[in-house]
């Protein structure tokens, strides 16, 4: 079924304004924000894909902070823990769930709807090549704003659930995003707009037409790519030639495992203590099936990621827990000759006609040995 998310409603709420009354910049912005509306799954995939990083970095920078202004803060993977005499030590783990995070493409919309406004309040239009460097510096707000959102809540030991915890957030929004975007988008406006006029009916005519023309292109490009990224997989996968320790797999996870292949083309194996499985990369734009949605799905919480080395190779690792329950999880992408944990690296190399990447998923009850 098609699913409407917050973004899309949004990018369609700002579509409803861009063509009230009064509004010059209507042509402009229909395609701009009928693409955004198409292009919403695409979001949806890129954030999945890239957040997580986002997430391990602001947690890293955020415990550095926080030391530097004397509190006893330790940082595993998107766990910060504040050890303090009163309380002993507090948990806080930044999660997708997080309100901040999930306000980051609102605040994007937001960014858009300021600009709209002052176009109309201006009588200035903003041409497209300028809108991708202003919406990456209100990208980057948001970034600082979560940053600055994570200090606080640890700081005052804010915790997930409490009317403080969603205060500061909101707070932190409004003061460290919101408000400076609607001052960018009057600055910008001034000092980039053009003061829309016409001096002919067929000069106003002209300048209908153009705006119409890329817009459709917009449009057709938008329909493409959904169309793409929602195209079923049916293409055979195979994992190639490549044994168990080419893909990363140390010597002592081998023996005794029992193998199966699944439905999907995943390989399964296990023997007792321990759950291994090979996911196959079909091609550079596919997802990934990662752990972090994969082992949720199936009821566990995923706590304390990191990066590290296991095996002399970098991977993720993380505890998955369930009613009382601890496993230890580590995954990576390997096609036998490299071995690595980002996306850009991987989908990269697929770009460039590298092909047997698998995504590794190791999962075992014992800590896994840092090396």
């Amino acid at each position: 079924m098609l699913s409407i998310d917050l973004t899309t409603l949004l990018a369609i709420s700002l579509l409803v304004y861009a063509w009230w009354p009064g509004n010059a910049g209507r042509n402009r912005w229909t395609g701009r924000l009928v693409t955004l509306c198409l292009l919403s799954p695409v979001l949806r995939y890129l954030s999945a894909l890239f957040s997580f990083p986002i997430r391990l970095q602001l947690s890293t920078w955020a415990g550095s902070l926080l030391r530097l202004v004397g509190l006893n803060v330790q940082v595993e993977g998107n766990v910060l823990i504040k050890t303090t005499r009163e309380f002993g030590s507090v948990e806080m783990a930044v999660d997708p769930a997080c309100m901040g995070l999930q306000l980051t493409g609102v605040s994007l919309l937001a960014g858009l709807f300021a600009l709209i406004w002052q176009e109309r309040e201006q009588q200035k239009k903003v041409s497209l090549g300028w809108i991708i460097p202003y919406q990456s510096v209100v990208f980057g707000l948001t970034i600082f704003c979560n940053l600055f959102r994570i200090v606080l809540l640890v700081a005052l030991g804010a915790m997930p659930g409490t009317w403080e915890h969603e205060g500061i957030g909101l707070a932190c929004v409004l003061v460290y995003t919101w408000l400076p975007t609607w001052w960018l988008a009057r600055l910008f406006v001034q000092r980039m707009g053009q003061v829309e006029s016409y001096n002919s009916s067929l000069e106003l005519a002209t300048n209908l037409l153009k705006p119409a023309r890329w817009s459709f292109g917009l449009v057709v490009a938008g329909l493409s790519i959904r169309a793409l990224a929602a195209l079923p997989n049916n293409k055979p996968i195979k994992i190639g030639t490549n044994s168990k320790s080419t893909l990363g797999i140390g010597s002592s996870y081998e023996s005794g495992c029992q193998r199966k292949v699944l439905a999907n083309g995943f390989i399964q194996l296990s023997k007792p203590g321990l759950l291994l499985y090979l996911k196959p990369q079909s091609d550079w734009f596919s997802a990934d099936h990662s752990p972090m949605a994969c082992w949720q799905g199936s009821g566990y919480e995923l706590r304390r990621v990191r990066e590290t080395v296991v095996d002399g190779h970098p991977a993720y690792v993380g505890e998955l827990r369930k009613r009382g329950q601890t496993l230890y999880t580590a995954w990576w992408f390997s096609n036998g000759t490299l071995t690595t944990i980002s996306q850009l690296t991987m989908r990269g190399r697929m770009l460039r006609g590298e092909t047997g990447f698998v995504l590794v998923n190791l999962t075992v009850e014992k800590p896994f040995r840092q090396s």
